[in-house]
C-alpha cells in the first residue's frame, strides 16, 4: 500500500523542466538558511574513554531538525537530522547527508569530492565474540523528495559508504553504494560483526558521502541505525529481533484546510471559524514488523494552544491492524469540529498524532509521536517555513513567465502591508525583483486583472541578517483587498536584460490546492502541471490597523466640504493613498490606483452615513479624519 498526493505523481513530475517553456526550473539548492539559524552544536558528552554500551540505537526522532544528538555522533560531519527531506521514510526523522556544511553553505564551486560525513561515538564490544552474533543495521536512501541524483562515474565519483574502525585505528570499508542517478526506495542492510579485529573497546562506525560540492543535488539518508546482539530466545533472525516497531514517517500536513498560516482576525471573521481548520490532516505509519503476524493499532489526536492551553482531542480515522511490513498507512484526523477561542491575540497552535500501540520499547516510543506547530499570525502562507528546492523566474529577456502569482481569499476587507519571499542565495542576491498585488477578474472567473494593483520593487541584498530567512517587501502604501487576491513575483514590465534567471525557495512538504498557482506568460494561465510544492511568498496583512502619524502631522491635513452632500470631498495634503471606512471599521471604498493622491475623492456612490477617510502617506503614516456625508 503507497499512499501518494496525486501531485507527486510521476507524471507532473517529469513535466516540471518543461512546464510552460522554460519558465518553471526545479532546481537543488545551493545553500539553507535554516540551517544557518539553527543554535550551535553542543559539546560531546560521550568521549573517548567513556564508550557507549549496546544496544546502539537511533532513528532521528531527535532533535526535530538540526544536528545529530551528541549522545551518539561525533559533533562535526555536516548531516542533518529532519523529517523533510527524505521520501517516504521509514520513520518520522532520518539524517540527510545533504551535500551542505552545518552553516547551510555549499562545500564549494564545481566538482565533486567529499561531502558530509557521520561518525558514531566509541562504542565498547571489548569482550565480545562470534557467538554474541552482533548485527549492524540501517536503512538507507539514494536521493531525496526532490528526485533523483547524478550518476556515478569514474570522473564524478557519487557514492556513500560504510566504514568500521578496527583494533588499530584504521576504517575499513564494509559496505558502500554508488548512485545510478535514480531515487530508491529505503532499503534494508545488515552487516554481522563477526572479525575480532572489530570486537575491542573503541569501535566505532562512519557513513561517508561524495558528490556535488555546489549543491544538495546529491542527497543520501540513513534511518533507523542499531547495532545489538541477536536475542537469547527465538525467533532468532536479524529481521525479527531488529524491527518489531511501529512508527509514523511522513510530516504531519496543516492545521488549516487552506494553506500553512492565516492572519487571526481573518480567521475570527469567518462565518464559521471552524471551516478554516484542516477535516483531514494526516500522516502515515510503517509497520517495521517482518514476522508475518498483524499489528494492532490505534491512534489518538490533540489540539494545544501555546504555551499553556488545555488540550483538546479530535477524531482519528486509522486502521485497527497493520499488516506484516504494511508501508505507508495513512493515519487522518478531523479538525473541523475543533473550537479556538474568538480573541484578537495571534495564537500558535500545536496539532499532535500519537500512536497507541502495545509497544514498550522506550528506545522506539519516540517515533509513534508527530506534531506541527501553526501560526495565525498576521500573514498568509501556503509553505512551511522551509525550502528543499529552487524554483527560477528565467531571465527577462527570454520567452515565457514573468509572474508567479498566489491565491488568496480574506474574509473580511483588508490591507496588505508586504510581501515576504525566500530568495535562493548567492544566486538571487544583486537581483532586482517587483512583487505586486492584483484584484480578481469578476470578468474572467476570477483569474488575476491583467494589471497589477499595487507593485513594489527591490534589489535583494547579498545577503539577510543572521536568523532572518525571508525577504519582507513593503509596499510604499498598504494595498486595500477584499474577496480574493492575488499576491505575486517576477520581473515587471521594466526588467533587467539579464542572463541568468532569479530563484526562490519552493517548500516541496506542501503541495498547493489545485486553484493556487498561476503564472503570467504573458497572459494569465494556470497550469495543468504544478510546482510539486509551495512557493515561499506570503502576504502580510494590517487589519487595518497602520502607523498613525503624530497629532502636528495630522493637523496639518483636513477634507472639505465636511458635512458633505455630493460625495465630493477635497483632501488638503499631500497622500499616497486613500481608503474609507464605515461605523464598524470595514473598507468600503478603495481609491483606484489612477486615482492615487489626487485632492478630490468621489465617494458619490457612497449612501448617506458617517465614515472614516484613511489617509495613507508615503512614509506610512495614516491620518484618519472623520466624514459625514448627508447627500
Amino acid at each position: 500500500m503507497r499512499l501518494k498526493p496525486l501531485r507527486y505523481s510521476l507524471i507532473s513530475l517529469l513535466s516540471l523542466m518543461s512546464l510552460v517553456g522554460r519558465a518553471q526550473d526545479i532546481a537543488p539548492l545551493t545553500a539553507d538558511p535554516i540551517r544557518a539559524s539553527q543554535p550551535p552544536t553542543p559539546a560531546a558528552t560521550a568521549l573517548r574513554g567513556q564508550a557507549l554500551s549496546l544496544p546502539f540505537f537511533d532513528d532521528f526522532t531527535s532533535p526535530q531538525e538540526g544536528a545529530p544528538k551528541v549522545q551518539n555522533w561525533l559533533p562535526q560531519g555536516g548531516v542533518l537530522v529532519n523529517n523533510r527531506m527524505a521520501f517516504e521514510p521509514p520513520t518520522r526523522g532520518v539524517a540527510t547527508f545533504d551535500g551542505l556544511r552545518s552553516n547551510g553553505l555549499a562545500y564549494g564551486i564545481g566538482g565533486t569530492s567529499t561531502l558530509d560525513s557521520l561518525i558514531s561515538q566509541p562504542i565498547n564490544l571489548s569482550g565480545r565474540s562470534a557467538a554474541d552474533q552482533l548485527y549492524f543495521g540501517f536503512f538507507w536512501q539514494a536521493g531525496n523528495i526532490r528526485g533523483g541524483l547524478s550518476s556515478n562515474s569514474s570522473s564524478r565519483p557519487v557514492f556513500i559508504q560504510l566504514e568500521f574502525k578496527d583494533n588499530t585505528g584504521s576504517w575499513r570499508q564494509v559496505w558502500m553504494a554508488r548512485s545510478t542517478g535514480e531515487r530508491t526506495a529505503f532499503r534494508q542492510k545488515f552487516i554481522a560483526i563477526t572479525q575480532p579485529q572489530y570486537l575491542h573497546g573503541d569501535f566505532q562506525f562512519r557513513f561517508r558521502v561524495s558528490g556535488n560540492v555546489s549543491t544538495n543535488e546529491d542527497n543520501w539518508s540513513i534511518d533507523y541505525v542499531r547495532l545489538a546482539p541477536l536475542g537469547p530466545t527465538p525467533p532468532r533472525t536479524v529481521v525479527d529481533t531488529l524491527y518489531q516497531d511501529v512508527a509514523i514517517s511522513k510530516p504531519l500536513t496543516s492545521l488549516l484546510a487552506r494553506g500553512s498560516a492565516m492572519p487571526i482576525w481573518q480567521y475570527n471573521a469567518a462565518s464559521n471559524p471552524a471551516s478554516q481548520l484542516n477535516p483531514a490532516t494526516f500522516t502515515t505509519v510503517n509497520n517495521l514488523d517482518k514476522s508475518g503476524f498483524p499489528t494492532p493499532l490505534l491512534a489518538a489526536g490533540t489540539l494545544q494552544i501555546l504555551p499553556n492551553g488545555p488540550v483538546a482531542t479530535f477524531p482519528i480515522t486509522a486502521p485497527s491492524t497493520l499488516l506484516s511490513n504494511q508501508p505507508q498507512v495513512r493515519v487522518e484526523g478531523n479538525l473541523s469540529a475543533m473550537t479556538l477561542p474568538n480573541t484578537a491575540e495571534a495564537k500558535t497552535i500545536r496539532h499532535r498524532i500519537t500512536l497507541v500501540s502495545n509497544e514498550v520499547n522506550p528506545l522506539t516510543l519516540p517515533n509513534d509521536t508527530i506534531s506541527r506547530v501553526t501560526e495565525l499570525s498576521d500573514y498568509y502562507a501556503y509553505d512551511d517555513g522551509t525550502a528543499e528546492a529552487r524554483l527560477s523566474i528565467p531571465p527577462y529577456d527570454q520567452p515565457g513567465n514573468r509572474f508567479y502569482a498566489l491565491r488568496f481569499e480574506v474574509n473580511r476587507p483588508d490591507q496588505v502591508r508586504s510581501i515576504r519571499i525566500r530568495p535562493s542565495y548567492p544566486q538571487a542576491a544583486g537581483r532586482q525583483i517587483t512583487v505586486n498585488i492584483w484584484d480578481a477578474d469578476p470578468m474572467m472567473n476570477g483569474q488575476p486583472m491583467a494589471t497589477a494593483k499595487a507593485s513594489q520593487s527591490v534589489v535583494i541584498p547579498a545577503s539577510l541578517p543572521a536568523g532572518q530567512t525571508f525577504l519582507e517587501v513593503v509596499f510604499a502604501a498598504p494595498v486595500p483587498v477584499s474577496g480574493r487576491f492575488y499576491a505575486g513575483y517576477g520581473h515587471g514590465p521594466t526588467g533587467l536584460l539579464v542572463a541568468n534567471a532569479i530563484p526562490f525557495g519552493l517548500d516541496l512538504n506542501s503541495p498547493m490546492p489545485a486553484d493556487a498557482f498561476w503564472q503570467f506568460t504573458p497572459g494569465w494561465t494556470q497550469p495543468t502541471a504544478y510546482p510539486p510544492g509551495a512557493l515561499m511568498l506570503r502576504p502580510v496583512l494590517t487589519n487595518n490597523v497602520l502607523a498613525v502619524a503624530p497629532a502636528s502631522v495630522a493637523a496639518t491635513y483636513s477634507i472639505f466640504p465636511n458635512p458633505n452632500t455630493d460625495g465630493q470631498v477635497q483632501v488638503q495634503g499631500r497622500y499616497a493613498q486613500a481608503v474609507v471606512l464605515d461605523a464598524l471599521g470595514r473598507a468600503v471604498w478603495q481609491q483606484p490606483v489612477t486615482e492615487r493622491g489626487r485632492s478630490t475623492l468621489d465617494l458619490s456612490t457612497l449612501p448617506a452615513g458617517v465614515y472614516l477617510v484613511q489617509l495613507t502617506r508615503a512614509d506610512n503614516l495614516t491620518v484618519t479624519k472623520r466624514l459625514v456625508l448627508t447627500k
